[in-house]
């Protein structure tokens, strides 16, 4: 994760700008943008009741040096989008550790590589962490981009009363980042 590299890739045939990838920064103004933009969107299903709780968690996650942790895509100085790493995230699941949560990519920067880029540097982030795997959840079609970046299923459950896909990335099958 050198978040000075932008380097250029191809995506559909089409010229795409890699963004850098960092943690989250104490103090950064991007906080307060993404505890709005996160909490709308997830809203309870961030393990915070409002805005300001959430945004104080991820100001303790861009404190933390392992987890919780926050990773945030930029470009050109501008926020493209954002990923939580995170100890536990499924209460019915408590062995189950660590989780990613929260892949929010900004509208104007969707389908530009993006979630795939922060997908990769979360992975890269936990296996550096010298943890073997990465758990998440989801629902609807969102288990179809997961498997197409080498997530595979755990098993589908009932949580928070809808239905859910629990899901894993095998780190260990992954080149080291060591």
């Amino acid at each position: 994760m050198n978040p000075s590299a932008e380097l250029l890739i191809r995506k559909g045939g089409a010229r795409v700008e890699v963004p850098s990838i960092a943690p989250l920064e104490p103090h950064s103004l991007w906080i307060a943008e993404i505890a709005a933009r996160q909490f709308e969107h997830w809203g309870p299903l961030t393990g915070y009741s409002s805005v300001a709780e959430y945004s104080s968690f991820l100001q303790d996650a861009a404190s933390s040096t392992e987890l919780p942790r926050v990773l945030v895509a930029t470009r050109c100085g501008r926020l493209l989008g954002s990923v939580n790493l995170l100890t536990s995230e499924m209460t019915v699941r408590p062995h189950l550790t660590p989780w990613l949560g929260q892949l929010y990519v900004m509208g104007s920067a969707r389908g530009q590589g993006v979630g795939e880029a922060l997908l990769a540097a979360a992975a890269q982030y936990v296996q550096g962490l010298g943890l073997p795997r990465l758990f998440l959840y989801t629902s609807g079609t969102l288990p179809n981009y997961y498997r197409a970046h080498g997530w595979s299923d755990v098993e589908e459950l009932t949580y928070l009363g809808k239905p859910r896909n629990l899901m894993q990335l095998d780190l260990e099958s992954l080149p080291s980042s060591r």
